[in-house]
């Protein structure tokens, strides 16, 4: 009879772990994973700043001498290898004003703005390309958006200011525009009007923007955006999307093989580029504005603040995973088939298989034992093998999951 009592035990053992979602194992700590380590705040570091993957330089902000400090260090020892912190301000950096999540690199100039503050800075040797600093309001968030050597950004008002990543030489734009009372403008996105991506009324080699926006409508919230021709300084068409869309778009819409996909509020939306008629709409319980979307073989993967990530056919919205995750997380990053993120909720760093949802692993800041509060935090980047993510006190560059 005992023996019959153990076999059972051993079935409904073994049957209880096949079915175990691999999100509920404890995190994986294994040390070996981490290749190195590099300071970037003797204390709880505020703020985030996307990282930068330069030559054999990964650059990360910090806090360095009582300043907020860009720091570079080798991507494959972690040796630092020089620190920024030309600001025009001391402030500059602080948590109340570089909430930064978007920024422009054309060869060796990486573009920041910092609320009405912009700088450009050489990422072969740290030095200050050139700065700018203007007076206005409206400038309440850094989103920037650029294309090779240009680069736009705009205020909450409809204002949008243009410059050259070289030199700088900022200008306000008089953008010949339908729909002069706009709520808001969110982050832009730029590309080139070439094949797969081409608007029949444009030239071949135009820059083109997609300029989202809010519009006040009497009894609804709705939003819009506009595909502006920089080049020829006209605007191609606009489209007004109503509904619960918590007034206006989140990050910068992608745009895959004629296809703008945006996310907002609980919507994920795709739109025809020639036309701008909506393709597909699909509705979640919460929005994805933390994580973003991004494009993977075929897919549209977000986080959504439900605390569940979401894979979605790109041609019909039909979805095809779901996998339980910590909701609000950092700007999803794919490599090799493997999306990282950090987790909001949980301060983990994330690796699930893009093809399945699956997690692969998820790991433990190492700072967190020591530093109550350091764990993993802001953006993931990587190269060559190798995911770099940091703590609020740490640079660590771990071994990628695949």
């Amino acid at each position: 009879m005992k023996y019959f009592v153990v076999i059972l035990g051993m079935i409904l053992t073994s049957s209880l772990s096949a079915c175990q979602d691999p999100i509920q194992k404890p995190p994986d700590n294994n040390d070996l994973d981490i290749l190195w380590k590099a300071t970037i705040s003797p204390s709880l570091l505020e703020g985030k700043f996307p990282k930068v993957v330069y030559k054999n330089t990964v650059v990360s902000h910090g806090w360095k001498n009582g300043k907020f400090a860009l720091l570079a260090f080798d991507k494959n020892t972690g040796k630092e290898l020089w620190t920024w912190n030309d600001t025009f301000t001391r402030n500059d950096g602080s948590a109340h004003n570089a909430q930064t999540e978007f920024i422009h690199v054309f060869d060796n100039v990486l573009i920041w703005r910092n609320v009405n503050r912009v700088y450009g800075i050489n990422l072969d040797n740290g030095t200050t390309a050139w700065k700018e600093r203007f007076e206005g309001s409206g400038f309440l968030a850094d989103y920037l958006s650029g294309l090779g050597n240009r680069f736009l950004f705009n205020t909450r008002h409809p204002l949008y200011f243009a410059g050259t990543v070289k030199q700088g030489n900022i200008q306000r734009l008089s953008l010949p525009l339908q729909f002069a009372e706009r709520t808001q403008h969110d982050a832009s996105f730029l590309f080139l009007n070439t094949p797969p991506n081409v608007l029949e009324n444009a030239a071949l080699n135009d820059t083109i923007a997609v300029l989202p926006f809010g519009i006040p409508i009497t009894g609804q919230v709705a939003i819009g955006f506009t595909v502006f021709n920089l080049t020829q300084n006209k605007e191609i068409y606009t489209k007004t999307i109503p509904g619960d869309n918590i007034g206006a778009f989140g990050p910068p819409p992608l745009l895959h093989n004629g296809t703008l996909y945006f996310d907002a509020g609980p919507w994920i939306h795709a739109f025809d580029l020639k036309t701008g008629n909506k393709l597909w709409s699909e509705r979640f319980p919460s929005q994805f504005s933390f994580s973003g979307i991004i494009y993977y073989d075929g897919m549209i993967i977000g986080n959504c603040e439900d605390t569940f990530m979401y894979a979605l056919d790109a041609k019909t919205g039909k979805q095809l995973w779901a996998t339980k995750t910590s909701g609000t997380s950092s700007r999803l990053f794919e490599m090799n088939g493997v999306i990282y993120f950090t987790g909001g909720g949980d301060g983990l760093l994330h690796a699930v298989d893009a093809k399945t949802g699956r997690h692969i692993w998820k790991k433990e800041s190492p700072d967190e034992s020591r530093f109550n509060g350091a764990w993993f935090f802001d953006s993931v980047t990587g190269a060559d093998g190798k995911i770099y993510v940091s703590s609020y006190i740490s640079l660590f560059c771990y071994k990628a999951a695949r």
